[in-house]
């Protein structure tokens, strides 16, 4: 269905809020699980793919829920709270992790509380995001590194404030109480006038996560895929001790290559390609498929990620786009970001 002038206009206006101002995003659907008692860090580090047991408090990690083949189970943001530990995940996975973290709490030694309900996760994405938080709550957060996070307080409320750029512009995941979730929400808009801040829907974040370089879970990377492929290096360490799946991991890593890798494309077709298109070699040979694609405010053109064949990675290299041996156009091979953060002048 075509969007109308309005439509675009508010859509674009949500972009714009994204790239230089300050967008705030509705994640309250997301998983939030606490994990505490004596044997939580112990056994979570067992089982996730970066290290966990050297954060303090104050301190947080991206890690990944490997399968035995080394296959990405769920990605989490992992943060030390405590004596305890606060695991943040994407919605399409909160059931699989609660139920399978459940299986060890007899003999774990350890509790699991799942926050639906009692916490919410808003984002803050932009370049004005620091200077909009500072305003708020007084507290300075343009320093933090990745996943370190601060406690503060929004309209007498307390709040925990993580950074995390989802979009490749500075980013902040707030964690705050569902039954003041609305309010806060309220008092970041009404206080970020002077930053730009907007109210950012879905397919805004879409196109500006897809040109920002971010895989996203269940669309492009999940269980289909290793992680490695799915390039979420910074989910991994090469030096802590066992977990499950680590023996393919660090084959990968250290002796080659995955099979295949998640790649920016450049489309040129009449219409944004929907996942599963396939991308065929100029010999005719069937080498990758698309799992995300957008059209680019900032580029004004189409594009895409997906997977592709270790054998044709050069930047630049051409394919052709099929649905069902039908050819609907052409993708070309590009570095990634598209925009943003390391994207190229």
């Amino acid at each position: 269905m075509r969007q109308s002038i309005e439509e675009k206009s508010a859509l674009r206006a949500e972009y714009d809020a994204i790239r230089n101002g300050a967008a705030l995003i509705d994640l309250s659907e997301s998983g939030l699980l606490r994990l505490t008692g004596k044997n939580a860090v112990q056994f979570l580090n067992g089982l996730v793919s970066n290290e966990v047991k050297t954060l303090a408090p104050g301190q947080g990690v991206a890690a990944a829920f490997p399968n035995l083949q080394g296959k990405l189970l769920a990605l989490a943001r992992i943060y030390k709270i405590g004596d305890g530990l606060l695991l943040e995940l994407d919605a399409i996975n909160r059931e699989k992790i609660l139920n399978n973290l459940n299986r060890f709490v007899p003999a774990g030694e350890f509790f699991l509380s799942d926050l639906k309900g009692e916490t919410s996760l808003l984002s803050l994405q932009g370049p004005q995001s620091s200077k909009l938080i500072e305003s708020v709550t007084g507290t300075v957060v343009d320093s933090l590194a990745p996943y370190q996070y601060v406690e503060t307080t929004i309209d007498q409320t307390a709040v925990m404030i993580a950074a995390h750029s989802r979009c490749g512009e500075p980013g902040f995941d707030l964690f705050v109480p569902t039954s003041e979730a609305e309010s806060i929400m309220k008092a970041i808009i009404e206080g970020g006038r002077d930053f730009g801040a907007a109210a950012v829907g879905d397919a805004a974040f879409e196109i500006a996560r897809i040109e920002a370089g971010i895989p996203r879970e269940g669309r492009d990377a999940g269980e289909n895929y290793i992680i490695l492929e799915s390039e979420l290096n910074d989910a991994v360490s090469y030096t802590k001790g066992c977990y499950l799946g680590q023996e393919v991991i660090a084959r990968i890593h250290w002796r080659g290559q995955p099979a295949k890798r998640l790649r920016g494309l450049l489309i040129e077709s009449e219409k944004v390609p929907p996942a599963g298109i396939l991308l065929y070699a100029e010999d005719g040979k069937k080498v990758g498929e698309i799992t995300s694609a957008a059209h680019s405010f900032a580029l004004d053109r189409m594009i895409a990620l997906g997977y592709v064949h270790r054998n044709y990675l050069n930047p630049g290299t051409r394919f052709v786009l099929k649905n069902e041996d039908r050819e609907i156009g052409f993708a070309q091979l590009s570095e990634l970001p598209f925009v943003g953060a390391g994207a190229e002048s």
